[in-house]
């Protein structure tokens, strides 16, 4: 049974929000990093199956863990502009939101030569105030549809629940939220990647999803 939340996302029109790829395939996100000792496991990971993801970045971890971020990029990632300091504009208002974006940017530009185009909203809130920061800067805001459950209403689950419950709902077209700062995730995909391969199920390049990833 469709929840409420997934109601009304499939409503929201794609020039305000993204939260589905068009292109079969599912879409593996990871938010919050770079983690110093998480990341390159999933990064190991995602090598081993020939995954590529979109890695929605906070400025704040950048500046501390650059080596990994640039590991990323190398490994054929995308990088996405999660903001600097994961505060959404309810919390610190229009102006602040904006000009928190686009410090992140500042920071994320040197590791690609480009801008980033794609936003993740802290918490995954958009509001008018940040959908209009998020324009002012110029990029696009993407969410999920279905979520790995580390965060948000499945925290409570374990490694194996998650597993089951993800096992059972994830379908083409799907853009996956996990967390890169999470021993669970780390422990999910090594059970999830096998059991997605098994059933033949397709992962969509980033690129292929949103060719214009970033703006030269």
């Amino acid at each position: 049974m469709a929840t409420l939340k997934s109601v009304i996302k499939s409503v929201i029109p794609a020039w305000i929000a993204t939260y589905k790829t068009t292109h079969k395939g599912i879409l593996l996100t990871f938010d919050d990093g770079p983690d110093v000792n998480l990341t390159p496991q999933i990064l190991d990971l995602l090598a081993e199956y020939d995954i590529k993801a979109v890695f929605f970045i906070l400025g704040k971890q950048a500046q501390r863990y650059p080596n990994i971020v640039q590991r990323i990029v190398a490994d054929g990632h995308y990088l996405g502009n999660h903001s600097f300091a994961h505060k959404t504009a309810d919390e610190i208002g229009f102006k602040a939101y904006a000009k928190d974006i686009k410090h992140c940017q500042t920071i994320l530009k040197p590791f690609i030569a480009a801008t980033p185009t794609l936003f993740r909203p802290p918490q995954g809130k958009l509001s008018l105030s940040a959908w209009s920061a998020i324009q002012c800067n110029h990029m696009q805001a993407i969410l999920w549809s279905i979520e790995s459950g580390e965060w948000g209403q499945y925290s409570h689950q374990s490694v194996d629940q998650m597993l089951a419950r993800l096992a059972r709902d994830i379908q083409p077209h799907d853009i996956v939220l996990m967390h890169d700062n999470s021993s669970k995730v780390q422990l999910l995909l090594e059970k999830l990647l096998p059991i997605l391969v098994e059933k033949e199920y397709t992962f969509v390049d980033p690129k292929l999803a949103f060719p214009d990833v970033y703006k030269h």
